[in-house]
């Protein structure tokens, strides 16, 4: 069984939609039985899972603020909401306003916060995404001060933490990270995107070799372990880099088997069940 942590549904009934059925599609035949829908509208999000058993739950989007509290009880009356994501920016003044006091109501309800673009220099995305922000030290250190201040609240870096990948052992900079982060037991580290870290020249897809990535994928399990691990595609905007549904599990599929069932099982759906708590929706999800 898989779970894919991460992946956008947008434009559903439009000509460019990315929907549930184009991502079935992809994902059944390597067995993918079910999906946590990462998008930033809501509500939006809430409505299409309600009609969608494959969707086990929503990590949507509450901004900090004054509105917090009221959205927040809105939204999490419906189970299918697992938790909420947050941006860098949005975590980098941390002591300033109701950011703190908005973390200890999510983790009050058990729900979880998936943070991206949080790490400094943030590397990946399509092109049109390279110039938005990046992570700085400040949007670091606020997500160390939630994990200190907030320690019951779950926490889920995405996409690596934004760790560029050429092949070559992780520098001194991202190992000083991780292991900082690893000292936070609540923090889980999901690979999701993993193709869309390497680099590459301009409209070259990514590798598919699992010898290039192992010296990356090797560090963070030797931090990490198998407990704190998530799978996670990023589909679709991952298509620009490589089909990381098929090809990309090609690459972690044997990664983990080489670490075993359980190590496996876990990186695939049990750490995600951990992490967001999601409840099956359909046989195949349990």
């Amino acid at each position: 069984m898989i779970i894919d942590t991460h992946q956008h549904f947008w434009r559903v009934g439009e000509p460019t939609e990315k929907s549930p059925e184009d991502y079935r599609i992809l994902a059944t035949p390597v067995g993918i039985t079910g999906v946590i829908l990462r998008w930033m509208e809501t509500q939006w999000s809430l409505d299409l899972a309600a009609a969608e058993p494959w969707i086990v739950g929503v990590c949507g989007q509450i901004a900090s603020g004054p509105r917090f509290e009221e959205e927040l009880e809105k939204f999490s009356a419906n189970p299918l909401l697992r938790g909420i994501c947050l941006m860098g920016q949005d975590i980098e003044d941390v002591e300033s306003g109701s950011l703190l006091s908005d973390m200890k109501k999510l983790a009050a309800k058990d729900l979880q916060l998936d943070l991206l673009r949080v790490c400094p220099g943030f590397f990946g995305g399509p092109k049109a995404m390279q110039a938005i922000y990046k992570g700085t030290p400040r949007s670091l250190e606020g997500m160390f001060r939630i994990a200190e201040k907030v320690p019951d609240l779950r926490i889920v870096l995405e996409h690596t933490g934004g760790m560029a990948i050429d092949g070559q052992p992780i520098n001194k900079e991202w190992e000083k990270i991780f292991r900082r982060l690893e000292a936070h037991p609540q923090i889980f580290v999901k690979i999701s995107g993993l193709m869309e870290r390497v680099e590459r020249a301009p409209g070259e897809r990514a590798t598919e070799r699992l010898s290039f990535y192992r010296p990356a994928l090797e560090a963070v399990w030797d931090i990490f372990g198998e407990d704190r691990l998530i799978y996670g595609s990023d589909w679709p905007v991952c298509e620009h880099a490589g089909d990381f549904i098929a090809n990309g599990l090609k690459i972690l599929t044997p990664f983990f088997a080489e670490k075993g069932s359980q190590a496996s099982e876990k990186f695939f759906w049990k750490n995600s069940q951990k992490a967001y708590k999601w409840k099956a929706r359909l046989p195949s999800q349990q």
